[in-house]
Parts: structure tokens; C-alpha cells; sequence
């Protein structure tokens, strides 16, 4: 005991040691104020280039505090991240809120930040597009990868494994809820080798993803950004939203609600809904 007291005098407890660790805290602090300054920066200019586009289109954005998902209890931001002790809970960036058409939309910006044990922080993105629409069975359709798809086989039920946990392996939540199956909407070709969906009514899934709807999408295809390119839509409790994990850009946005909207007005059962009013 008397040892180690003496190296802590002697050692530790020095003017050079002490100047040293103030030095190091204090470089990690002012660091750690600087990201989240320039996080916040980032943030602003983000909504004083959404404005004019809010403006052109007769809509609003909405800043922290006010910013929300319509869906944010349906799927939680970051779902699919890996639970990490050091993460905050996720902040509401910004919504932008404005009528295309019929449709009313919600477009939201959403952060998380990791502290990277002594490197700084770490701020990842995901932005939801959302469109109000009447209620349908829950539904979830995507247009898989095409390079990785060559089978000439109808991609429902699960030809691919990595297809079957992307859209079959992921229940949305108000499937749970009813406690009903999630079956593999039988598609008619030569639609069912292009897109893969399932649904807790095949069904009336099958009927509203008709040929017209999703020629529309392929149709869309170069002209989406790649992030948004499989165009992986879920369908519930009078929402259809599309997740970007990466944060939003305005220069993209108008594409994929168009494309979104194009697709709602091409399938049958599905109509415009106020977003205050139930689905």
C-alpha cells in the first residue's frame, strides 16, 4: 500500500501528469461540443433548404420539438440497428409536411448518436417518406436487387432467402397485432419474377399490386436515387411509407413522392386520407 501511495505521489500526482490530463479532457469536451455544433449546423442548413422547396409546394417543415413520424410507433427509427449501450435515443430532426395531389405527405429526417469511446461521436441517419392513405391489410412489397435475381421462378414465396428477411421475415407491427398470417401475395406474371410482396391478405394484395401499378415502378426506375431504387413500400394502419437510411436530400425528394403517389393512384382500393383523420 505504502508503494503504491508513494507512486501516485511521486508519479501521477506531478505538475507534467496533471497539465497532461486537463489538457486531454479538455480536447475531448471542446471535441465533443464541435460535433454537436456541427451536427446542428447541419440540421439548420438542411431546413433553410427544405423551406423554399416547403414553399413551392404549399407545405411546411417542421423543426426539433415539432418534427415527428406518423408511424414512429408502427417501426421505431433505427429498428434495425444493433442495440449499443453508448447510443442516444433518436432525435426528430426536421418534417417536412405538404399535399401532392390528393395525398398528404410526411417526410422526416431522424439522428442517432454513438459515442465512439474517446473518438468522438457518431451520427447516423434514417428519413421516412409517408402518404397518408385509407386503411388497407398490412402489406409489405419490394422490387429485389435484379442482378441477384435470375431464376425465371416467381419471387413469392421467398425464392431467395435474403428476400424472405427483408420482406417475409419482417412482419410490420399491426400484422402482430391482428395475430394473423403473413402469407406471400400471389402476383400475376410476368409481375411475380419482378417484385416480391406479402400481405395478411394476399388476396386483396394481389388485386391492388396489378400490372399497371407496378409497370409504374419499373417504369420510375432510373429516375429514383439508388437508396430508394427497390422501392420496398409497407403498407399499414392508413400509412405507406418507404425508410432511406442515410440523411435526406432535397434534390430527391420530389422524384420518390411522385413515384409513391403515381403508384397509390394506380391501385384500386387505395384512397387519399387526411392524416387527422382515422384510418
Amino acid at each position: 500500500m505504502d508503494l503504491l501511495l508513494k507512486i501516485w505521489n511521486e508519479y501521477v500526482l506531478t505538475p507534467y501528469v496533471l497539465i497532461w490530463l486537463a489538457c486531454a479532457i479538455a480536447f475531448l469536451v471542446v471535441r465533443r461540443l464541435l460535433q454537436f455544433r456541427s451536427h446542428g449546423k447541419a440540421r439548420d442548413a438542411k431546413i433553410a433548404a427544405l423551406t423554399p422547396l416547403a414553399q413551392r409546394l404549399g407545405g411546411r417543415v417542421l423543426g426539433p420539438g415539432e418534427a415527428s413520424m406518423w408511424t414512429a410507433e408502427l417501426r421505431k427509427p433505427f429498428v434495425n440497428e444493433f442495440a449499443v449501450a453508448l447510443r442516444s435515443k433518436p432525435q426528430f430532426d426536421l418534417s417536412l409536411d405538404f399535399q401532392r395531389g390528393p395525398w398528404h405527405v410526411r417526410v422526416t429526417d431522424v439522428s442517432i448518436r454513438y459515442d465512439t469511446r474517446g473518438y468522438g461521436v457518431n451520427w447516423r441517419h434514417e428519413h421516412r417518406v409517408e402518404i397518408a392513405t385509407a386503411r388497407l391489410a398490412p402489406l409489405k412489397v419490394t422490387r429485389p436487387n435484379k442482378y441477384s435475381v435470375n431464376t425465371g421462378q416467381p419471387l413469392s414465396p421467398g425464392v431467395l432467402e435474403s428476400e424472405w428477411k427483408l420482406i417475409g421475415g419482417q412482419k410490420p407491427e399491426t400484422a402482430k397485432q391482428l395475430g394473423a398470417q403473413w402469407l406471400p401475395v400471389p402476383l400475376l406474371p410476368p409481375m411475380d419474377q419482378e417484385f416480391s410482396a406479402y400481405s395478411t391478405d394476399p388476396g386483396a394484395a394481389a388485386r391492388e399490386l396489378n400490372f399497371d401499378a407496378l409497370h409504374w415502378l419499373i417504369d420510375r426506375e432510373e429516375d429514383l436515387p439508388g437508396w430508394a431504387g427497390r422501392m420496398t413500400l409497407t403498407f399499414e394502419s392508413g400509412v405507406a411509407y418507404l425508410v432511406g437510411y442515410q440523411p435526406l436530400q432535397p434534390e430527391e425528394l420530389v422524384v420518390v413522392v411522385d413515384t409513391i403517389c403515381g403508384l397509390l393512384d394506380r391501385m384500386p382500393g387505395v384512397r387519399p386520407r387526411h392524416p387527422a383523420a382515422a384510418a
